[in-house]
C-alpha cells in the first residue's frame, strides 16, 4: 500500500492541489496580514471504515466520527504508520492524504459565506462551496475544512473570492 501514500514518495515529488490557487500572483494582496489562509494538504489524514470507535487516536492526533462506521484520522505522524496502527485496533484504514485538499481559514465570516453549517457542531461533515466537506477546528483556533482533491482548487479560489469580498466590503 505504500504506493498510496504521499509520505512514502520520493522528496520533491508532491504537490499541493491548492498550489496553483494559492500560488496566484497576487492574492496575497487583498488578504492583508496576518495570513488568513494555508494550505492543509499535505498533513496527514487516514480514512477509517468499519469500528470507528474502536481507533484510540495517538498524542496529537484528532478522530473526526461521521458516523459509527467512518471517521478521519488527522494526524502529523506518517499516515502510512498509523494505517497499519488503526487496523491492528480492528478497524479498516486507508491512507486519504492524497484524496483530500486542506484548507486553513482563520477568518470566520468566509466560513460563514461558504456554507450554512452551525460552526459549534465542527467537528462535522456538510456543505462549504456547494461541495461536501469534513471540518474541525485547529489547535490555532482555524477552521480546518477538507474536500476531495479535484475540488480542491475550485474550493481555494472560492474561499479567496469570499476573502477579497470581505476586503472590499471593510474599506467602504
Amino acid at each position: 500500500m505504500n504506493f498510496l501514500s504521499p509520505s512514502r514518495c520520493a522528496s520533491g515529488t508532491l504537490a499541493s492541489p491548492l498550489a496553483r490557487s494559492l500560488g496566484r500572483v497576487g492574492w496575497s494582496s487583498y488578504l492583508g496580514e496576518p495570513e488568513q489562509v494555508r494550505d492543509l494538504s499535505l498533513e496527514g489524514v487516514v480514512e477509517v471504515r468499519g469500528n470507528a470507535s474502536a481507533v484510540s487516536p495517538g498524542a496529537g492526533e484528532e478522530l473526526v466520527t461521521l458516523s459509527p462506521r467512518r471517521a478521519f484520522l488527522f494526524t502529523g505522524g506518517d499516515p502510512a504508520e498509523v494505517v497499519a496502527r488503526v487496523r491492528g485496533q480492528g478497524a479498516l484504514a486507508y491512507d486519504a492524504t492524497g484524496a483530500l485538499a486542506g484548507i486553513a481559514i482563520a477568518n470566520e465570516r468566509v466560513l460563514r459565506r461558504l456554507t450554512d453549517l452551525d460552526l459549534d457542531s465542527i467537528p462535522t461533515a456538510g456543505p462549504f462551496a456547494r461541495v461536501s466537506a469534513v471540518f474541525r477546528r485547529g489547535t490555532d483556533g482555524w477552521f480546518h475544512v477538507y474536500v476531495q482533491q479535484e475540488l480542491g482548487h475550485y474550493v481555494a479560489e472560492a474561499v479567496l473570492d469570499a476573502l477579497a469580498g470581505l476586503e472590499q466590503t471593510t474599506w467602504r
